[in-house]
C-alpha cells in the first residue's frame, strides 16, 4: 500500500483534533487484545491513538469494521449523547490518551472547535458509508475477494497476525466452512498466497468462482 494510500485512511482533521484533547486526556500503554470501550459504566469515553494499531468492532454483532493506526480519534461522535456503542481491540501495543466525551465537549466548545470537529466526523462517516460497509448486495465469493484485497492492503503486521479465514468471517460474518473452501480453491488455483492461513500475496482473482 502506498504512503498516499495510507495517509487516505486517516481523517486528515485527526492530527490537529488530537494537538487539542492530548493536554486533557491521560495517555497510557496498552498491550495486544485488551479491549477499550467506547461506554464505560453508562459514560462515554474517547480515545486518542498515538502510538501502535486498534481494530473497530460493532458491538451489537462484533462486525470488524475497521483498523487504525495514528493519529486517529474515536468516541467523539457520543460527546452530546451515546449513539455508538463500539469497542477497540488493540492489534500491537499501542499509546493511546483516554478521556472522557464529557471532557472532550468542554474543550471543543472553550476552544470554538466545531468546525474541526465537524469535519473530522462528516470525513469518518463518508469513509464508513463508502469504504468500510458492503457496497450492493454481493455473492459469498465476491465479498471474500472483496475482503482479500482490503487484507492486502492492510499493514504488514496486522496482515501477519490474523488468518484470513479469521479477517473474512470478522467483516462479513459468513460461514466457516463456507471461506475456508473458497480459500483453499483460490490457493490450489495459484491465485493467492498464503502460510498458515495467513495472506501472502494475490496474484489474480478470478471474476467467477
Amino acid at each position: 500500500m502506498s504512503a498516499a494510500e495510507k495517509t487516505r485512511r486517516c481523517s486528515p482533521y485527526a492530527r490537529e483534533l488530537i494537538s487539542h484533547l492530548q493536554p486533557y486526556s491521560t495517555v497510557r500503554h496498552f498491550s495486544r487484545g485488551e479491549q477499550l470501550d467506547l461506554q464505560v459504566n453508562g459514560k462515554a469515553m474517547c480515545y486518542l491513538i498515538l502510538e501502535g494499531t486498534v481494530a473497530v468492532y460493532r458491538r451489537s454483532d462484533h462486525l470488524l469494521l475497521s483498523t487504525a493506526k495514528p493519529p486517529a480519534v474515536f468516541g467523539v461522535a457520543n460527546i452530546s449523547a451515546i449513539f455508538f456503542d463500539d469497542y477497540l481491540k488493540i492489534v500491537e501495543p499501542s499509546q493511546i490518551g483516554v478521556i472522557s466525551a464529557a471532557q472532550v465537549n468542554e474543550v471543543i466548545e472553550e476552544k470554538a472547535l466545531w468546525s474541526l470537529l465537524s469535519n473530522h466526523l462528516m470525513y469518518m462517516y463518508n469513509r464508513l458509508y463508502n469504504t468500510i460497509m458492503p457496497q450492493g448486495a454481493l455473492t459469498s465469493y465476491e465479498l471474500i475477494c472483496q475482503q482479500l484485497v482490503q487484507l492486502m492492503n492492510e499493514d504488514e503486521s496486522f496482515r501477519r497476525g490474523i488468518t484470513a479465514e479469521r479477517y473474512i468471517r470478522d467483516k462479513t460474518q459468513l460461514s466457516r466452512s463456507g471461506v475456508m473452501r473458497i480459500l483453499a480453491d483460490l490457493k490450489a488455483g495459484g491465485y493467492v498466497e498464503m502460510e498458515e492461513g495467513r495472506l501472502i500475496s494475490i496474484h489474480k482473482l478470478p471474476a467467477k468462482y
